[in-house]
């Protein structure tokens, strides 16, 4: 056995000699292979092993680059490729496309035509803007154009605390219906900007203010999920050098579109011309901008895209990827109500804002269910309703497989009801009965399956076996984040209360 293993790298190096002198690197360092005379072949390799550069180290110390075995060695190509890598380092992630996830060209494809559209859009506005301010009207003050000014831009601040107060938390977790809203605010804004020479002194007040309001909306939301997305794109920790090469994509489409949007303000200038270029161009922008965010593909899960997966995985057992549930999401109009197994909308699912939520504080005589899950608690809202009220409170110390894991028992207590009829006793014996399907959802549980769903039917079975889970995982869903809570987190704890404690 000694000699064979002694003999085992002789024969890979006689095998593959590269191999041999890699390995030998490795172990041995460069100025060791350098001192035997070797001549080394250096590979530089990006974080995702890709190889980028090949060198030659000479024993005289000569650095020789490595050039494809193609026409691409004659000095036109070479000149070519070095400047298409010239234009890659300025507009693209060092190491793309390695570097980013897979759906990032796409979206930014997308978003750079969106950029060009909304640059002209925004000049055809800007005359507008100008002649609302008085701007060629000899009635008009410079005056009433100032305060004007100072009350957009007061408008526009209020704007952006409230909206940002409201709605700062429901961003990230549906960073692609925010993204698209925000084009939706800023289009709003130009039409406004469009008709305001059109309107009286109030109308004008109003009009530009509005739009000033709309554009401060536009300005937020896109900046917060333009970071969840670009946290989303990155893969090798360079999420600053991402959003600043997506800068440098922005303002080249941005000059690009300066220069087009000139020409068209000089030879469009009837205002019923303007208005249907404008059109136009806002059709084009919202088009690019849904097609670009319909492209992202989203690993982590969220309210809709839990209830995609987990309606799935309950009707044919097949767990759907990321891509497969980005196909299905419904970018703007999407509700948390949850089906039955027919097909009927049974029961709203949110998670609850606070206890005296959770319990119905607002609705004192509505007799509640509380079925206790591993970390979680679901409250069941005994509602006249044709949708049940499912509210979902967390324990402290929750993780976010946990968060999942609630909303998939609530998803399947859905399923599981008949349309008016709400949480039954049958139900109750299911979920808190001896045999509790409570249990299907403890994500630590005993890997051969065995436990305490083990005398469940087949259907409630195949949950204890993890090939949910696991099925996500292995479909590259990242179960280490939640996107549920769109309001403040709450966590519970509780402990008995004595009458010394009171």
């Amino acid at each position: 056995m000694a000699s064979d293993a002694g003999l085992e790298p002789r024969a890979q190096a006689d095998s593959d000699p590269l191999d041999a002198i890699s390995l030998a690197t490795k172990r041995n360092g460069i100025t060791t292979l350098l001192g035997r005379g070797h001549e080394i072949e250096i590979h530089e390799l990006d974080k995702s092993g890709n190889i980028t550069q090949r060198w030659v180290h000479t024993p005289d110390n000569q650095i020789i680059p490595i050039l494809a075995k193609d026409k691409s060695n004659s000095f036109l190509f070479r000149s070519l490729r070095e400047w298409r890598k010239g234009v890659y380092d300025a507009f693209l992630p060092v190491g793309f496309p390695h570097s980013v996830s897979d759906d990032y060209f796409a979206y930014q494809t997308f978003d750079s035509l969106q950029a060009f559209f909304s640059t002209i859009t925004a000049l055809l506005a800007n005359r507008a803007l100008l002649q609302g301010l008085g701007v060629g009207d000899a009635n008009s003050s410079a005056t009433f154009a100032l305060l004007l000014t100072i009350l957009k831009d007061a408008m526009s601040r209020v704007a952006t605390i409230v909206f940002a107060q409201q709605f700062g938390l429901r961003i990230e977790p549906d960073a692609k219906k925010y993204r698209f809203l925000a084009d939706m605010f800023n289009d709003t804004a130009f039409f406004l900007e469009l008709y305001s020479p059109y309107f009286g002194p109030y109308g004008k007040i109003v009009a530009l203010t509005v739009g000033e309001a709309l554009r401060a909306l536009c300005g937020v939301s896109a900046g917060a999920s333009k970071a969840a997305l670009s946290v989303h794109f990155a893969k090798h920790d360079n999420l600053a050098e991402l959003n600043a090469k997506e800068a440098s994509q922005e303002t080249a489409v941005g000059l690009v579109g300066l220069l087009v949007g000139t020409l068209l303000v000089r030879s469009v200038e009837n205002h019923e011309s303007v208005v249907y270029l404008m059109i136009g161009l806002v059709f084009a922008h919202l088009w690019m901008n849904y097609l670009g965010v319909r492209s992202v593909c989203m690993t982590s899960l969220n309210r809709q895209r839990a209830t995609i997966l987990f309606h799935e995985y309950l009707k044919t057992g097949v767990v759907l990827t990321p891509a497969e549930v980005a196909r299905r999401e419904h970018i703007v109009l999407w509700s948390p109500v949850a089906r039955n197994r027919h097909g009927q909308s049974v029961a709203r699912i949110e998670m609850a804002e606070s206890y005296w939520h959770a319990m119905g504080g607002c609705h004192p005589r509505i007799n509640i269910a509380m079925v206790d899950g591993p970390m979680h608690t679901l409250f069941i809202w005994s509602h006249r309703s044709r949708q049940v009220p499912i509210k979902i409170l967390l324990w402290e110390g929750a993780e976010p497989v946990h968060a999942i894991g609630s909303w998939f028992m609530a998803l399947e207590m859905a399923w599981l009801m008949q349309r008016g009829m709400g949480y039954t006793a049958k139900l109750d014996q299911i979920f808190c009965g001896k045999e509790s399907r409570c249990s299907l959802w403890k994500i630590g549980s005993t890997e051969d399956g065995k436990g305490e769903g083990e005398g469940l039917s087949k259907h409630k079975k195949r949950f204890t076996e993890r090939e949910l889970w696991d099925g996500m995982v292995a479909k590259g869903w990242n179960l280490e984040s939640q996107a549920f809570e769109t309001a403040a987190p709450v966590r519970l704890t509780a402990h008995s209360r004595t009458k010394k404690d009171q």
